[in-house]
């Protein structure tokens, strides 16, 4: 690494973005840690250690929360005594406004835990996520009569669902993070958003944002359910399991935005080699905003509306999206009104937008390049005109919603098939408008269906938005869209091969298989960044703070010092346990999302304790890796194993809901070898567990205790 002398700390860069000021610095030699000052429009402050980062040839910070406007930065580099050693000369940044409209800022909400103006709102708590605090970050949480210390992110977004504590948060995400780094993730492929109810306890005001170009979900996506008011924002999604984004049932007013949308894994139809889709959107799942996302070759973009229908149209806005080289779905709506407009379809291969039963859609002021079907409407049109069997069209055998064209750019090489009434009055794409106050006459409806387009997008409560010139669109999404400064896993597309083809794109999906950020510090910690995990495969889970008894689960969850991360809902309404005199009445419902994490330092014994859990199925894992066989869960609903060897375990359903009372561990040492028989008489082999219990079948991995005759064995491992 480059390193600088003579007092003075050299900038080689800064920049304003969208409510963010960055600086980029060599290192300083002999420096232990860097301060970096800002000021300007009334704002001044010192940067949090953790915004500090340091990469191979070069430190940089990224500061958030400001409003628009212009900002002073100064670095300056402290060593191990704090005494300054360098200051940089005083650089000035200019910092841009998020484009804060649509749909998910009616009614009065401001989503996430923004101001309008970019500054965070009054009293709001912020927490910073990286690979190595994942499990281990802490947060004061209200639980209506007491606030509660949770550990772990997962733990932190639970309490937050129980929907009594609606305080602003805002959870900076630093560097990559693995699926292997997050404890409890909601079945092993989200980041769970969850309130209880979608009345008064849903979950609220919560930004998820990216720090710098390089913060990336890695093997996982976000899950949305009975939410409102929650912000995603600066964030790369990497080889998710299902959906990138699945907001399932009940979200509300929701801003998904700057976001980075690469490959996901691959499913198992034919149509899910990219993946299932980027974002997902059903079942109440409405007044959202989505804008400035850059969609990379995404195979099914967005699907909105629910497959059962919806009682009322989702009402959703999507502006200055850039969806390059992708296939379909941009979007695909279903029982949805949108406002699509200034959005880049780049080379789309198969459709842009497709319009459904009983939808809406305004489509202005967007730029098609080489899209051979810009927007259709199902059952008319392109999607009848060129179908083998016009009864079922080429993207939907659904009936037709209706859709309003105005002022959009169109252009080829690509024979473009796109029909206005004024091409074909029956079997026309879009209806074509003059003006943006231009109506669709309520005389015209779907081929199929007869759905009439409802003009929302003229009526007096429509929301105000401007157009940006189409001729302008591709320049402005391209720079703007997507993660800081484009991200930093940056793909060009050969047009030329590209825009008509949609296979799987090899090369991007090396790049993503392979992908590992730059990022090699964060000030204040003391590892690595992920350290320990192979490139594209994950690393360990982080080990938590090593256990040697055990208690009832409700104290482990609540007691941040316990040693147990434990993920789950709690019930009082499945019965009872006894332990030793003592009735336990709340367990920990060990569902698809749920999870048990500890560490030990030595082979132990343990002992779950359940109520009305008979035959469900549990598996434990551990690192380093043993060999426990799945465990059916007894009539008594007591389970004991033995784990033979020191490590991080992790108890998670396999098959069907239990419920888990109380945690017991025993160590290996306190053998309990005087318990077993002696037997003096015959000569049969029995087998008994260390603490003394006799089983009928020694299982593999396990620790057991072989007594034959008057003979006890040493421990054997079987």
């Amino acid at each position: 690494m480059t390193t600088m002398f003579g007092g003075t700390v050299n900038v080689t860069n800064t920049s304003g973005w969208l409510e963010t000021a960055m600086v980029q610095w060599s290192n300083v030699d002999g420096a232990t840690r860097y301060v970096v000052e800002y000021s300007g429009e009334g704002i001044q402050g010192v940067s949090d250690d953790q915004l500090i980062r340091r990469y191979s040839d070069y430190w940089r910070a990224d500061i958030p929360g400001l409003k628009a406007g212009t900002y002073s930065l100064t670095v300056k580099a402290y060593d191990e005594n704090n005494t300054e050693l360098a200051v940089s000369a005083t650089k000035s940044v200019t910092v841009t406004a998020i484009k804060r409209e649509g749909y998910a800022f009616t009614d009065g909400i401001i989503p996430g835990g923004y101001n309008l103006d970019g500054t965070p709102k009054s009293g709001a708590r912020i927490i910073y996520l990286t690979a190595n605090t994942a499990n281990t970050v802490t947060c004061d949480v209200s639980t209506g009569n007491s606030t509660t210390t949770y550990t772990g992110i997962a733990n932190i977004l639970q309490a937050y669902g129980k929907g009594k504590d609606k305080t602003p948060l805002i959870i900076r995400m630093i560097g990559t993070i693995k699926d292997s780094d997050i404890n409890g993730l909601k079945d092993n492929n989200y980041l769970n958003f969850e309130g209880s109810n979608n009345s008064d306890r849903s979950i609220e005001n919560i930004t998820l944002e990216g720090i710098g170009n390089d913060a990336t979900l890695y093997g996982y996506g976000i899950c949305f359910k009975r939410t409102r008011g929650l912000e995603i924002r600066n964030l790369g999604i990497m080889l998710f399991g299902d959906d990138a984004i699945s907001m399932d049932t009940d979200n509300y007013h929701n801003f998904i935005h700057n976001c980075d949308f690469f490959y996901g894994k691959p499913g198992s139809d034919a149509d899910q080699v990219k993946g299932d889709g980027s974002i997902d959107m059903k079942y109440r799942s409405t007044l959202t905003t989505i804008s400035y996302n850059h969609f990379f070759d995404s195979g099914k973009v967005m699907g909105c509306g629910g497959a059962t229908k919806e009682e009322t149209n989702l009402l959703i806005t999507f502006h200055h999206n850039w969806f390059d080289h992708c296939d379909s779905r941009c979007p695909r709506l279903n029982h949805t009104t949108a406002h699509i407009y200034n959005n880049y379809y780049d080379g789309v291969s198969v459709y842009g937008i497709g319009c459904t039963e009983v939808s809406n859609a305004c489509i202005e002021g967007n730029y098609f390049r080489n899209v051979q079907r810009p927007m259709m409407i199902a059952g008319q049109g392109t999607d009848y005109i060129y179908a083998s069997d016009p009864n079922k069209g080429t993207f939907s055998g659904q009936t037709g919603g209706m859709s309003k064209a105005y002022n959009n750019k169109v252009e080829g090489p690509v024979a473009v098939r796109l029909f206005y009434q004024t091409d074909n009055e029956q079997e026309f794409d879009a209806w074509l408008v003059e003006s943006r106050e231009e109506k669709v006459p309520e005389t015209v409806s779907a081929k199929k269906g007869g759905h009439v387009y409802d003009n929302f997008d003229t009526a007096a409560d429509m929301y105000s938005s401007v157009l940006d010139d189409p001729e302008q669109v591709a320049t402005i999404v391209t720079t703007l869209s997507g993660r800081m400064e484009g991200g930093d896993l940056k793909w060009a597309f050969d047009n030329s091969v590209d825009d008509t083809n949609h296979d799987l794109n090899t090369g991007l999906k090396d790049a993503i298989t392979s992908y590992t950020s730059g990022l090699q510090q964060i000030q204040g910690e003391t590892t690595t960044p992920g350290e320990g995990g192979g490139e594209g495969e994950g690393g360990d889970t982080p080990t938590p703070g090593t256990v040697t008894g055990g208690g009832y689960v409700v104290d482990l969850q609540g007691d941040p010092n316990s040693g147990f991360t434990i993920v789950g809902d709690q019930s009082n309404s499945k019965g009872s346990v006894t332990i030793d005199g003592v009735a336990y009445n709340t367990c920990v419902k060990m569902g698809s999302s749920a999870s048990v994490t500890f560490s030990i330092s030595e082979p132990m014994e343990l002992t779950l304790y359940f109520a009305a859990s008979e035959n469900k199925r549990i598996k434990i894992t551990s690192t380093p890796e043993t060999s426990i066989p799945e465990i059916t869960i007894p009539a008594d609903n007591i389970v004991k194993v033995t784990l033979p060897t020191a490590g991080v375990y992790t108890i998670k359903r396999s098959n069907g809901e239990s419920y888990l009372y109380y945690i017991a561990l025993s160590p290996l040492t306190s053998t309990a070898i005087s318990n077993t028989e002696l037997t003096a008489n015959d000569n049969v082999t029995r087998w008994y567990t260390i603490s003394g219990s006799l089983v009928s079948s020694p299982q593999k991995g396990g620790i057991y205790i072989c007594v034959k005759g008057e003979k006890r064995s040493k421990i054997v491992f079987r």
